[in-house]
């Protein structure tokens, strides 16, 4: 184990969030979005991950409290129109012919293929929502 991890979060897009109800966050693991805007929660897969817990604020990241998240990205969310097919939060964004929308996975078609962001809001087409 490394005594002390490499770090440099200069440029690091750190946001704060509710962990959401029934579960408890740690600094340094990866979290997904929650079940409302400006929640999050535990991954224990991977699967939908937006963050890392950076800092926790003054309780121990049980439910209902707020921590710190810097996203996976880094750079800046942007607002965009949703097409055809809606936006979920925490889904990965491809662009349609009227917006951007969630971007789905076949086995021919990898969705790591069409995508340019995930979305950090849900919405409907001609919906103005995040997306990072």
């Amino acid at each position: 184990m490394a005594a002390r991890p490499d770090y440099n979060l200069t440029n690091a897009l750190i946001v704060t969030r509710t962990v959401e109800t029934a579960t408890t966050c740690v600094v340094g693991r990866v979290v997904k979005d929650g079940n409302a805007d400006g929640e999050c929660q535990p991954t224990t897969d991977g699967v939908k991950a937006i963050g890392v817990i950076t800092a926790l604020g003054p309780l121990a990241g049980a439910a209902g409290d707020k921590v710190q998240m810097a996203y996976l990205a880094g750079a800046c969310i942007i607002p965009v129109k949703v097409g055809t097919g809606g936006a979920t939060r925490g889904y990965f964004a491809k662009v349609v012919a009227d917006g951007v929308c969630d971007a789905t996975e076949t086995i021919t078609t990898p969705a790591a293929m069409d995508v340019v962001g995930f979305f950090t809001q849900s919405g409907v087409a001609g919906d103005i929502v995040g997306m990072v």
